[in-house]
């Protein structure tokens, strides 16, 4: 590797306060488990400011429909093309996977034998919120035959699986 590619992952890393080889790490990481899928199933980057105002021009059923007509299609082939098995575990690291790449401040809490939950924090608005709730919900009862409990408010998203 160049030199100055190892230092630029250092100073990174340094700021970041973790070791070069975490870093690097996760940079592997995050490549194998989405970026090598990004364009491959036409996902794309866009700013945070171009999406909420597309939303924001939107109503809540466009958005709905959005999400339950065109999206929702769309991320079950994404899911079978990134993963061949849609088993509830698999949608979780998908799930975990989307939320890292994408930036989205998230926790998750596991209680063993009873539940999941994804608590997701952004900045863009409820109809942003309303999406995701529409997209998840619809997605876990096609593909994984299971109910998600799912509540928003302007910005915060919080997915509850129970086991």
């Amino acid at each position: 590797m160049p030199a100055y590619l190892i230092e630029e992952l250092r100073n990174d890393s340094e700021l970041e306060g973790v070791s070069l080889n975490s870093f690097v790490t996760r940079i592997f990481s995050n490549h194998i488990q989405w970026e090598r899928y990004e364009r491959k199933v036409g996902l794309l980057p866009m700013t945070r400011p171009f999406l909420k105002e597309v939303l924001n021009q939107m109503s809540e059923e466009q958005v709905t429909s959005l999400a339950h007509k065109i999206e929702k299609d769309s991320f079950k082939n994404i899911l079978r093309f990134m993963n061949e098995n849609t088993q509830l575990e698999d949608f979780f690291r998908f799930l975990r996977t989307w939320l890292t790449a994408s930036w989205m401040q998230h926790n998750i809490e596991i209680k063993e034998g009873s539940y999941h939950r994804f608590n997701i924090q952004h900045d863009l608005g409820i109809k942003w919120s309303l999406y995701v709730k529409t997209l998840v919900s619809e997605l876990c009862h096609d593909v994984l035959n299971i109910t998600v409990d799912v509540s928003i408010d302007e910005n915060l998203i919080s997915l509850t699986f129970e086991e």
